[in-house]
């Protein structure tokens, strides 16, 4: 397969780092895959009419796409409302603008969720001649790295809260309990919203630092963190929630900061309702922050959670990597719909 993915150089969006992942899979299954983002790069591939089999952008990347007959283009389409009130498809050619030339039958757009989609994941569906296939997003691993953290899992876990934490901590929530931590930071990695702040202060009556790194979308920000980075960080961390904001919410967005950070060996926390059934409630869950909080450190000394997290990790290596996604979205192309590889 050729590929050419166009769109969001390296920490320049939050959609460069689903495209490095994709990248990063796609280089290792052997496919030849092309990465551009400039208007001087594009051009070439139109100028020299370079033939791909799928190109993949994202919806709101605004760059003149080329046309290639007969290639498959795969649109993401992370944030937009689909459907209105009376739940009708909202979509119409002015989302388009870029793509106005394609055949309808050639495009496909990936969606990484859909309210009240009782499935979540690997389905689709065919709604005014658009093919609509529904997937969450992935950790960024290949399965191979996630078997290597599970190795490394009881050193891991060796730097998260002492075993000598108070049996009533979750009804001590004023006490600081710094001394019994052995590793007292919480980091996150992205662009920090208002829950953040809740997390942040949460967090700090009990005596653990918040710390936050990335999410400036500038390429050059010092505040980037390398891949091996952005892992070790979250590694070190007694607790890592994946906290989402009330449209996200609402809206049952599954985001990639939880695959990632179960894949990197912690245990998943998630304020989404939808998260947890995901993963068949099996993660820590409330809406309530401090609840949350409270039930992750309560976690941290438990005999058992060794075991729990590894079957997560299993789950993420199994079922949650891109190369899980690609190969569903591969069969679906060339063997659910019939379409022929050129």
């Amino acid at each position: 397969m050729k590929i050419l993915i166009i769109g969001h150089e390296l920490h320049s969006h939050s959609h460069s780092y689903i495209f490095n992942g994709i990248y990063i899979s796609l280089k290792y299954l052997d496919h030849k895959v092309d990465w551009i983002y400039t208007d001087e790069e594009i051009n070439k591939i139109k100028n020299k009419n370079t033939n791909y089999d799928i190109i993949l952008t994202e919806l709101y990347y605004n760059k003149n796409i080329p046309i290639i007959e007969n290639c498959k283009y795969i649109i993401q389409q992370p944030f937009l409302e689909l459907f209105d009130e009376n739940n009708n498809y909202q979509t119409d050619i002015f989302m388009f603008d870029l793509f106005k030339n394609i055949n309808k039958k050639n495009i496909i757009i990936w969606r990484p969720y859909l309210k009240n989609f009782n499935k979540y994941i690997f389905d689709n569906t065919n709604i005014n001649g658009y093919k609509i296939i529904i997937i969450p997003w992935a950790t960024d691993l290949l399965p191979k790295e996630i078997n290597k953290n599970i190795l490394l899992l009881p050193s891991i876990l060796s730097n998260n809260i002492s075993n000598n934490i108070s049996n009533n901590i979750s009804n001590n929530i004023s006490n600081n309990i710094s001394n019994n931590i052995s590793n007292n930071i919480s980091n996150f990695i992205g662009m920090p919203l208002q829950h953040n702040q809740i997390l942040k202060d949460v967090l700090e009556k009990y005596g653990i630092e918040y710390k936050n790194y990335g999410g400036t979308f500038n390429k050059d920000s010092d505040k980037n963190k390398s891949f091996q980075e952005n892992m070790q960080l979250i590694q070190e961390s007694i607790i890592a929630p994946a906290l989402q904001s009330g449209w996200q919410i609402a809206n049952e967005y599954i985001p990639c900061r939880i695959f990632k950070n179960i894949s990197y060996g912690k245990m998943g926390i998630t304020n989404n309702k939808a998260v947890n059934k995901l993963f068949n409630n099996k993660l820590i869950y409330s809406e309530n922050i401090e609840e949350l909080i409270e039930q992750g450190l309560e976690f941290e000394k438990r005999n058992d959670k060794f075991y729990k997290i590894k079957e997560l990790m299993i789950e993420i290596r199994d079922n949650h990597t891109y190369i899980n996604r690609i190969q569903y979205i591969f069969n679906y192309l060339f063997v659910k719909i019939n379409i022929k590889n050129n």
